[in-house]
């Protein structure tokens, strides 16, 4: 018998936060990483703003990691839904 599921399960959170993981390189660290490289022109006050925030988004990407990893495993066992 179908049971209604909430509307953001294990692998939704799984998807969600993995897109945010493919975000963050390709938007906030590599275009930072490209001034500080010198492949793009910039001044050193902006290669040292470049810097603190590709730190910040490299480790937040980091951290978002660990909940991905557990979430990718714990659904695991959850198929539920249309699939099931």
């Amino acid at each position: 018998m179908w049971e209604p599921r909430s509307p953001l399960t294990t692998p939704e959170l799984c998807s969600i936060r993995g897109l945010s993981r493919l975000w963050t390189p390709r938007v906030l660290i590599w275009p930072n990483q490209k001034k500080i490289l010198g492949v793009v022109q910039a001044t050193d006050e902006e290669k040292a703003r470049a810097r603190r925030l590709a730190f910040l988004a490299s480790r937040a990407n980091t951290m978002l990691s660990i909940p991905l990893l557990f979430f990718m495993t714990a659904s695991g066992g959850l198929h539920i839904g249309i699939f099931a």
